[in-house]
Parts: C-alpha cells; sequence; structure tokens
C-alpha cells in the first residue's frame, strides 16, 4: 500500500533512530506527497509513502 490516510497507523520499513518505537500515525500527506508520520515517544517525521507500511495488528494489514 502506498496511500495513506490521516489515522491510519504505520511503521516505517527502512531504518530509523527509534527502533523502540516503531508505530505511528499519520497525521498529513503533504503537497509534495511526503507522510507525516506522530510516533509516541520519537515525535513526528516524514516518509516518502513506500517506506511505510500497515502496523502490525491494524486492521489494514488483515
Amino acid at each position: 500500500m502506498t496511500e495513506w490516510s490521516v489515522g491510519d497507523r504505520v511503521t516505517p520499513t527502512v531504518n530509523t533512530d527509534h527502533p523502540e518505537d516503531p508505530v505511528g500515525e499519520v497525521v498529513m500527506v503533504t503537497a509534495n506527497g511526503g507522510v507525516l508520520v506522530k510516533f509516541p515517544g520519537a515525535g513526528a517525521e516524514v516518509y516518502r509513502p513506500d517506506e511505510l507500511t500497515a502496523a502490525p495488528g491494524d486492521p489494514l494489514d488483515e
């Protein structure tokens, strides 16, 4: 899946500096196609859509 919506629970498929905080929530899709994801402990980061996957246990994953 490469189209994300606000509220989707996602996890990055690329290495991060916060492996202990892997699941975040999409808060915005930027005008240039980036996906702003907020992680509970690490804060917000921007990813390309193809750098994300549905978080385990998420309804999108089933």
